[in-house]
């Protein structure tokens, strides 16, 4: 965490150090900057940009719901707030995913809503041995089902799923069924079409990548989140969630391993394992910036209560 100093400025501090927030970067994973004021969303993306020394990436084919606050800006995942969204590399069922994240807190949370960032590395160092050959050798295969206009809302179960789930009209922000085959087609994925005009998404990536600077082995997906168990959301909700569509691969996200292979509950429960022994948890306070590299560092959100407001910005 760095604070600041009387007088400092949050731009100078990050045009004139940008060497040495590049090496407690690639040190560290993730950098904390509380106290410069930090106090609009304009400010914000200023600062992401200025951090990252690159463009803000605009967010095309994400699964998670969310709302755009202007160019390069984003509210956080638009998430149920009893709710805990596990650990995971943003958009790691791409091949191509962010390189960094910014996080802004622009009202704090009354209780929880803490932000919990893990090392990726110190994950793969300590997942159990036969877990991680198993991953390593089989991949894993992405599907997410983003609903089309036709979507039928009838069913009561779909009704309480529906804040998970987010239409391919948003996630791709077109309503041309062609624009989305050609962006799946750009990034490897393949899309089908089923009765209701919801596109099925599918592709393979690896379980683990390496670091494009340091070189270094990560565990680096989305297994977690593309898969509930009754440890991460409850055995009752994670009953209710297998009810909601007894097809798996219509729901918002399903994983198996690259092969077809059912990931099973030893599998994820020996991920949470790994992934809780390597997470750290900060509260957060108004005007904090988070940078955060997301090869180096997973993610999440824990459950809250009262307001609760993060941007984010993708680089």
């Amino acid at each position: 965490m760095i604070h600041a100093q009387p007088g400092e400025e949050l731009l100078g501090l990050l045009d004139k150090n940008r060497e040495e927030l590049e090496a407690l970067r690639l040190r560290y994973g993730a950098i904390l900057l509380r106290g410069f004021g930090l106090a609009s969303a304009e400010g914000f993306r200023e600062a992401a940009k200025l951090a990252f020394v690159r463009d803000s990436k605009e967010y095309i084919g994400g699964v998670s719901p969310r709302g755009k606050v202007m160019a390069g800006v984003y509210e956080s995942t638009r998430f149920p707030a009893h709710l805990r969204i596990p650990q995971h590399n943003e958009m790691a069922y791409l091949p191509e995913p962010p390189r960094g994240l910014a996080f802004y807190c622009e009202t704090e949370p009354g209780w929880g809503g803490e932000t919990p960032l893990a090392d990726a590395r110190a994950i793969y160092a300590s997942m159990d041995a036969k877990t991680l050959a198993e991953f390593e050798e089989r991949g894993i295969s992405y599907h997410r089902y983003l609903f089309g206009p036709r979507w039928n809302l009838h069913d009561r179960l779909r009704q309480r799923i529906v804040p998970l789930h987010t239409s391919w009209m948003a996630a791709f922000a077109t309503e041309d069924p062609a624009v989305v085959e050609r962006c799946c087609r750009e990034n490897g994925s393949r899309v089908a079409w089923d009765k209701e005009d919801g596109a099925k998404i599918n592709n393979v990536l690896p379980s683990m990548r390496r670091h494009p600077e340091t070189d270094e082995m990560l565990w680096f997906n989305q297994v977690s989140t593309f898969l509930s168990s009754p440890r991460s959301t409850g055995l009752v909700r994670w009953a209710m969630y297998q009810g909601s569509y007894r097809d798996p691969f219509l729901r918002p996200f399903h994983a198996t391993f690259g092969d077809g292979k059912r990931i099973g509950l030893r599998e994820l429960n020996a991920v949470h394992d790994a992934i809780e022994g390597a997470t750290v948890r900060f509260r957060w306070q108004r005007g904090d910036l988070l940078l955060v590299d997301n090869f180096l560092v997973t993610h999440g959100r824990m459950p809250f209560r009262g307001e609760r407001r993060i941007l984010v910005a993708i680089h």
